[in-house]
């Protein structure tokens, strides 16, 4: 069998089957496989796929696609049906639009692979015949053989030796037997390490077989606490709401409200270290930490602190290796989602590997030998398993379980710190003087999205197993009648007349779709110059809706669209500023968005901007909604249970609408999307829901 890896094909060359990564595709039946199992891909993108990976580096243009794919004769709506060649290609790669790793659209010319060099499998020059094994005669117990061999036949029996693995069968004086194979590796033993309900937000080893973490157990507050491995009870370290970044000899780092901060173990006050910070790692031995935080609207990576290595994309963790020579990001490839890669960095910031995107990825932290970063992701869903990235960026799998997990730490001596988790996003409905609320969850993760103005129908997204590896959208109606399925994508938004939903596509957001509620045919919206639409959401009309996108920069903008003619018209918004809700005035001549990071509300004009602050309105509050009754206020940062205000934005007269509070607050993460109908007189929200059990666990390679 002959193999070639030059970047184009030779004239003539024929091959049967491509392999890239951890990809092969076999071109005689269609198939694409990852990692021996098949990828289910239709045959018109499978043969979109072959032309691209058959030109490594070559711009296709759209016209030889359609030469190709699609010949004289054949009748489609070509620009539709190769978009959706391209979708379902990215999603069957696990690749992104924004950052792409095998497919680069090139607007308005085509499409090049970037995937790196394609190994190109041709057809046999020979037919050989496989080997018949030849038995193994027996010995006489000297290691000579039993029966003499004439001479002539020695080298013969020698030419046709096939290898001898542990599961050849040999000839014994007894009959066939087989070898015995070699014992099969122990299993990781798990210790138990909290016994309590409720979640774990964070955790760390700390010296002396003692792990610090973050908890919440039956609902109340979160608090630091210290045990050690084999004990049943644990000391509260008199720190609340804070996230567990490291543990030294005596002290803990920890971030709590943007603040970075150290504290004896043994007890005592914090001493503050760096504001702003949204992630933070510290060397082995406590001398330098590593943090990603805001400076002019923007995330930045600082190694040392104070020293920027530039900007980089959200993140949800960030671990610093033990002799700070490299940096472990988790980083987010959407707003408000845990979808993401894991990516390793010099330090000075150089790019070194990355992992494809995962649809759930949560906990990372360096292997006991420095040479690779274990984190725990899930591919599809939220079931997240334990994966290893080194550092030539292959991937493996390191444990796999049912249910969750959660990678918290990792020992110089490979022991494994490790969550299993329950994790559920719950949607409950109530309007107001009723009592109690409505259950309206549907699978296992129902966030919901949108509700109309009268509060009768919800948007609801399911995002995790049940939801499927492209998110799946729903209406449901507020009576508790069954949901009514919308299709793929992460809906954001219904009209406040329930008659569109604004969905944006999981792996191809270069895009919004508006999807008929009902009976109709879904349009799509293109942003020019935007690779990612991020949020949308309806105006009072109904006909206008709002998109905020990225640009290949990380630059946000935000734009009023017609629905029906699709122009867009950018809003007047400091650098750096976007729009996540729906927070226009009715007349839809302003807005309110908070005024900087962390900073009031301020009311901006449509058309010229000129933000004013909103009178009544505290720092720790963020608008959004604004209706004929005032503007809706949730509190930044507090947790659970939390208050909705509002506030009259002609007086600043502020009132308090209604209080979340869960029926039962064990697990209780975090209030996620909170949909309000006109007047405030309905609402929904989503509740995410963690029940944790850590562990200490041994043998894990």
């Amino acid at each position: 069998m002959g193999t070639e890896t030059s970047s184009r094909p030779r004239e003539g060359e024929e091959f049967h089957t491509l392999r890239f990564g951890v990809f092969e595709m076999d071109i005689r039946s269609g198939e694409l496989r990852r990692n021996g199992n098949l990828v289910r891909l239709q045959p018109q993108p499978f043969k979109v796929l072959a032309l691209l990976a058959s030109r490594p580096g070559d711009v296709i243009t759209r016209e030889e696609i359609q030469a190709e794919v699609w010949p004289a004769g054949t009748f489609v709506d070509f620009e539709q049906s190769l978009n959706f060649c391209v979708r379902q290609i990215r999603s069957a790669l696990g690749d992104s639009a924004i950052s792409p790793r095998y497919v680069e659209t090139l607007p308005r010319r085509g499409y090049r692979w970037v995937g790196g060099t394609v190994e190109r499998v041709g057809p046999p020059a020979t037919v050989h015949e496989w080997p018949r094994p030849v038995p193994v005669e027996p010995t006489n117990g000297n290691g000579a053989s039993a029966h003499a061999l004439a001479p002539s036949a020695k080298p013969a029996l020698k030419r046709r030796f096939v290898l001898v693995t542990a599961a050849v069968l040999v000839v014994g004086a007894a009959g066939w037997m087989a070898l015995p194979r070699p014992p099969p590796p122990s299993p990781p033993v798990f210790q138990r390490v909290t016994f309590r309900r409720g979640a774990v937000i964070s955790a760390r080893f700390a010296p002396e077989k003692q792990v610090v973490f973050v908890a919440s157990w039956e609902g109340q507050p979160w608090a630091m606490h210290l045990t050690a491995v084999g004990a049943r009870e644990s000391r509260a370290l008199g720190v609340e709401m804070a996230e567990v970044v490291a543990a030294s000899a005596t002290e803990v780092a920890f971030v709590r409200g943007g603040t970075l901060a150290r504290a004896p173990l043994a007890g005592g006050p914090p001493r503050e270290v760096a504001q702003r910070v949204v992630a933070a790692g510290w060397m082995a031995d406590a001398s330098e930490f590593a943090v990603v935080r805001r400076a002019n609207n923007r995330l930045h990576l600082e190694y040392p602190i104070g020293h920027d290595l530039g900007e980089t994309p959200p993140v949800g963790g960030l671990r610093l290796s033990r002799d700070g020579r490299m940096i472990a990001l988790a980083e987010r490839v959407m707003l408000q989602d845990d979808r993401g890669r894991v990516a390793i960095l010099s330090a000075n910031g150089k790019r070194l590997v990355e992992t494809d995107e995962f649809a759930s990825l949560d906990g990372l932290a360096w292997s006991p030998a420095g040479d690779e970063v274990w984190f725990t992701a899930a591919r599809l869903g939220a079931e997240n398993q334990l994966y290893a990235l080194s550092l030539d960026g292959r991937v493996r799998t390191l444990y796999s379980a049912m249910g969750r997990l959660v990678l918290h730490d990792v020992s110089p001596d490979g022991t494994v710190l490790l969550e299993r988790t329950a994790l559920r996003a719950e949607t409950f409905f109530r309007r107001r003087g009723e009592t109690t609320e409505a259950d309206l969850s549907w699978l296992d993760v129902s966030g919901v999205e949108g509700i109309t103005a009268d509060g009768s129908t919800v948007l609801i997204v399911e995002s995790g197993e049940g939801g499927g590896p492209d998110y799946m959208s729903y209406l449901r109606r507020t009576d508790g009648s069954l949901p009514v399925k919308l299709g793929p994508g992460k809906g954001t938004a219904i009209s406040p007349d329930g008659k569109w939903v604004l969905v944006i596509p999981l792996h191809d957001p270069d895009h919004v779709e508006i999807v008929p509620a009902g009976p109709g045919e879904p349009r799509s919206v293109t942003i020019p110059g935007a690779v990612r639409h991020d949020r949308a959401g309806w105006l009072s009309d109904s006909r206008t809706f709002y998109v905020t996108t990225r640009d290949e920069k990380w630059k946000w903008a935000t734009w009023l669209v017609d629905a029906e003619s699709g122009e867009p018209r950018r809003l007047p918004l400091p650098e750096g500023r976007m729009l996540m809700f729906e927070t226009f005035s009715p007349d839809r001549t302003q807005f309110a968005i908070p005024c900087s990071d962390m900073g009031t509300t301020c009311v901006f004009d449509t058309e010229g901007g000129d933000p004013r602050p909103l009178q009544g309105a505290s720092k720790e509050w963020y608008p959004i909604k604004w209706d004929s009754k005032g503007i809706y206020l949730r509190e930044r940062g507090h947790g659970v249970p939390e208050t909705i205000r509002r506030i009259d934005p002609r007086t600043g007269q502020v009132e308090v609408l209604f209080e979340i509070v869960p029926r039962d607050p064990a697990g209780a993460l975090a209030i996620g999307r909170v949909a309000i109908a006109d007047g405030g007189d309905a609402w929904a929200y989503s509740l995410l829901r963690r029940l944790s059990d850590l562990y200490v666990v041994n043998g894990l390679r």
